[in-house]
């Protein structure tokens, strides 16, 4: 009887130790963030530079995924005029909205470049 625990004690404590060695050794972007927040400087410099996530590359491979997911979006929403089944009017009404929408997401993109703008011009200073 004590061999049988002792030998399923060691298989839990194994399969224990096998579950949590990913999240022990995992290494999010190389020690880049610290307590929540990002190394700033660095990230300023890749900004200016247009290093990294701000490098041109990465803005066109970013720009492809947008435009493919509008597309999704569009053929989605389309679909769901189908189903709800609006008239004329009312698929204007409907498209005027998510154009709303999507002028309100290129605001607050526009509003972000210009606060990273003006925050690595701080640091820098």
């Amino acid at each position: 009887m004590k061999a049988r625990t002792s030998l399923l004690t060691a298989g839990v404590l194994m399969a224990a130790m096998f579950a949590a060695s990913p999240v022990a050794m995992a290494d999010h972007h190389g020690k880049k963030h610290k307590s929540g927040q990002w190394d700033k400087q660095e990230m300023c410099e890749n900004f200016r530079e247009g290093n990294g996530p701000f490098s041109e590359e990465m803005r066109e491979k970013y720009q492809e995924k947008r435009e493919k997911r509008q597309q999704k979006m569009q053929e989605h929403r389309a679909e769901m005029a189908d189903r709800l089944k609006l008239n004329e009017e009312q698929r204007q009404i409907w498209s005027e909205i998510h154009q709303e929408r999507q002028e309100k997401y290129q605001n607050r993109r526009g509003n972000w470049q210009e606060k990273m703008e003006k925050h690595c011009a701080d640091i820098q200073e």
